[in-house]
């Protein structure tokens, strides 16, 4: 899979549409994994946040299960 440089990383918006739940619960699953994001205001925290696409491939296959 191929991705361009403008898509190495992903919003908490994109991922919440990717994986259809909510913007809070992207945000929870982010802390609960402990998992560094780029923080464009880290000082109030209400900046832009940005994370890995590699990041967002790694929660995606752990939570891969067999039906």
């Amino acid at each position: 899979m191929s991705i361009s440089d403008h898509e190495k990383f992903l919003t908490v918006s994109e991922l919440a549409q990717r994986w259809r739940i909510a913007r809070p619960t992207v945000y929870d699953r982010i802390r609960a994994l402990d998992l560094k994001v780029l923080d464009f205001n880290p000082r109030t925290g209400r900046g832009r946040k940005l994370i890995p696409f590699g990041a967002v491939l790694e929660i995606e296959n752990r939570q891969l299960r067999r039906l």
